[in-house]
């Protein structure tokens, strides 16, 4: 089947929210009770395997480890938590103050069958290492599968 190419027009995009979104409070974000800017936000993760674990690195600047919770749900690894931070400057008689408050979450995909009272997480300089041991059923490696003869 042939891959049809479209130009992309920013100015169609635009055209397809106006006025109905632009002005609503979803366009920039979403307002929160009392008028503030509540932003999505959701950390940048690196995820490697090795033989025995799968290893979970999520940026987290900013956000202090009890406010930090992580579970586990079926096949998933969930990292939720809240940053919270509040910047203030003065210049020359100008104040400058601006604060950014917002939930996160983000799911990683894990093997079933994961011990969680094995999982190890560490904090350290902003970034989350997260440590899930290999179920003994998903560990790779080569198997040799004998091939029966009639």
């Amino acid at each position: 089947m042939p891959t049809t190419v479209t130009r992309w027009n920013p100015f169609t995009e635009i055209e397809r929210i106006w006025p109905r979104d632009l002005f609503s409070g979803d366009f920039f974000g979403r307002l929160r009770p009392g008028g503030e800017l509540a932003v999505e936000w959701s950390p940048r993760c690196d995820v490697t395997e090795n033989d025995n674990a799968i290893v979970v690195h999520a940026e987290i600047p900013g956000v202090e480890a009890k406010d930090v919770t992580i579970t586990v749900e079926g096949s998933e690894l969930l990292l939720r938590g809240e940053k919270q931070s509040e910047k203030k400057e003065e210049k020359e008689g100008r104040t400058y103050s601006e604060r950014f408050f917002g939930s996160f979450e983000r799911a990683i995909a894990i093997p079933e069958g994961v011990d969680a009272s094995k999982i190890e997480a560490k904090m350290k300089d902003g970034v989350l290492e997260v440590r899930v041991p290999r179920p003994a059923a998903s560990k790779p490696g080569a198997k040799k599968i004998e091939i029966k003869v009639n």
